[in-house]
């Protein structure tokens, strides 16, 4: 059962290509209300058509398919406890006992508030709501959800209550006797949530958020939902939110107490004492296994990896708790790419959907090579699978560290060279450039003897060319096909659809382009090649290998299904099966 302020990735089942603007990403929706029922539970959602997924979304029959992944997310604190962490800010209100909730939706942005009225309502919790809508199409009634509770309505045209905004009902309530009693909950407009914190910092009122942001996968896979950080950095609004506490340099997470299974991933205990799963020691699969495959030394139960930097394990393992080790997706893990230095990523908006696609522009957020081997390295030991680093730098210098940083733990089975960026000596992308190539990879090559797999850019005229070099320097395998350069324009505001201007595109749009690159370079090396871009289904699967991929990468698609891994290897072990 969902608590209040958690959230469910929708979509539907059924496409609708005629006019070729199917959103290829499911869509983030707060849960309004949930029951039991003796063959399940009944979800209930507030949908507003404002794009071609919740236009789809709003047009389903009864009978049609829906995709639905969730509960997710954290949830609101109850009055007592977000009195008690506020107190971290002013002792003095330790001893105070409040009496009771203030909730504050704007539109649609009222439906985790429905949830959370009827729940405070159970716990004997007196609430107050506030609605505020722009006008009567609005509205539609849905103060009916909020029956039972004082309720206090504004619209910004007159229609209905106070004519003006919702905050200036908030601004009355806080100025009354008993606001040093109260605790605030909000979801809406960004606008309205900016508001609600001002008018609670300023009156020293504690008050919980439920923000929005464009989100690809809803569990922590992609980065896409950055919210920035008080001291710096982003946070992740799909783990660390949607509901996070005010504070008066800015948002911090916040939200009821995990589920057990954020408790289990978040314990600290210590790895298995038997040897990693990502050693080179590891059995793998057994040999008599149909789907089992020889990559690089590494034994694997079947074809189908992750690509990097789509899909964290260790929020996954938040969200998903023990089942995600026991029915792991991918038959190795390959890390986000991890670079010398922490960075931070990119500022929002990073993503942005495209037909039968998305545009990423995340900027490789990492806590750098320290903090990797002393955080992440020990929780991605425990994976049932081979574990592969993805490494990036500037210089050869930089690989040369990284290299050697990540090649002498035992929990590490191979080592990914991303090569998208420019070196700083010579200003040319390494990954475009044979030369630089052929260079980097003979001055990696003596530092470690695990295998060093080379993930090429299909941003060149002749990816084989590269493949060629890399080869040659060395290298135990390549990768392909990492993102394509792509920008995008709001058709609204006319302004690029992520912040940075540009970024990489993904997902099926892109995936004849996979085929073709792949098969290019599959004849011109004796490497093994992991093909990967637009990968689906298990046909899609299929096509690369034919193109002579040895393994394949599965990326956004796991935005959308989390255990698309599973659902392609399945599919790509019947399609093995069949006669010739």
């Amino acid at each position: 059962m969902p608590l209040p302020g958690q959230f469910y990735m929708l979509a539907a089942e059924r496409h609708w290509e005629e006019d070729g603007s199917r959103p290829f990403l499911p869509r983030a929706l707060s849960v309004a209300d949930a029951a039991s029922l003796d063959d399940g539970v009944r979800l209930d959602f507030l949908i507003e058509g404002i794009g071609p997924g919740t236009d789809r979304l709003c047009e389903l029959k009864v009978g049609e398919g829906v995709w639905v992944n969730g509960p997710l997310g954290n949830a609101f604190s109850t009055p007592s406890k977000l009195h008690h962490v506020w107190g971290e800010i002013d002792p003095e209100r330790d001893a105070v006992q409040p009496a009771g909730a203030i909730l504050v939706g704007g539109g649609i942005g009222i439906a985790p508030l429905a949830l959370l009225r009827r729940r405070f309502s159970d716990q004997g919790v007196p609430s107050r709501v506030l609605l505020g809508f722009r006008d009567q199409a609005h509205s539609g009634g849905l103060e009916d959800l909020f029956a039972c509770c004082e309720i206090g309505l504004a619209s910004e045209d007159g229609h209905v209550g106070h004519r003006g905004y919702v905050t200036d009902l908030l601004s009355a309530m806080l100025d009354g006797d008993d606001a040093a009693s109260a605790a605030v909950y909000a979801c809406g407009p960004p606008p309205m949530l900016d508001a609600v914190a001002d008018l609670c910092l300023t009156r020293d009122v504690p008050c919980e958020l439920a923000m929005e942001s464009p989100m690809a996968c809803g569990y922590g896979a992609c980065f896409g939902c950055a919210a920035p950080k008080p001291d710096g950095g982003y946070l992740r609004l799909c783990v660390d939110g949607p509901v996070l506490r005010a504070g008066p340099a800015g948002p911090v997470a916040a939200g009821d107490s995990p589920p057990p299974a954020v408790a289990e991933a978040s314990s600290g205990a210590a790895p298995p004492a038997t040897p990693p799963a990502g050693s080179r020691e590891s059995e793998g699969p057994s040999t008599d296994d149909a789907d089992a495959v020889d990559f690089c030394g590494l034994k694997l139960k079947n074809r189908v990896i992750n690509a990097s930097g789509t899909f964290d394990a260790i929020a996954a393992r938040r969200v998903y708790g023990g089942a995600l080790l026991e029915d792991f997706p991918f038959s190795a893990f390959v890390s986000k790419t991890i670079t010398l230095k922490p960075r931070a990523g990119n500022e929002p908006q990073r993503i942005w959907e495209t037909p039968a696609g998305m545009i990423n522009s995340i900027g490789l957020p990492n806590k750098g090579l320290d903090g990797f081997l002393a955080e992440d390295l020990p929780q991605l030991a425990e994976l049932p699978v081979p574990l592969i680093v993805s490494v990036m730098g500037t210089s050869r210098e930089e690989f040369a560290r990284l290299v050697d940083g990540v090649g002498g733990r035992e929990e590490v089975a191979a080592i990914e060279l991303n090569v998208s960026c420019p070196n700083v000596h010579s200003g040319l992308i390494v990954g475009e450039q044979p030369t630089e190539t052929l260079a980097l990879l003979e001055a990696l090559r003596s530092l470690t003897a695990k295998p060093l797999m080379v993930k090429l850019t299909p941003n060149v005229a002749d990816p084989a060319a590269i493949a060629v070099a890399a080869e040659e320097g060395g290298a135990d395998a390549v990768s392909l096909i990492n993102t394509l350069k792509a920008s995008a324009f709001d058709p609204v505001t006319c302004r690029p659809g992520v912040a940075a201007g540009h970024g990489g595109l993904s997902g099926p749009a892109v995936r004849p382009i996979a085929v073709a690159q792949v098969r290019s370079v599959a004849a011109a090396i004796d490497l093994p090649v992991v093909g990967m871009g637009g990968v689906s289904n298990g046909a899609d699967a299929w096509e690369l290998i034919c193109a002579g991929a040895t393994l394949v990468a599965v990326g956004t698609e796991s935005f959308r299904d989390p255990r698309a891994g599973l659902r392609i290897a399945d599919d790509l072990s019947e399609r093995f099966a069949k006669p010739s």
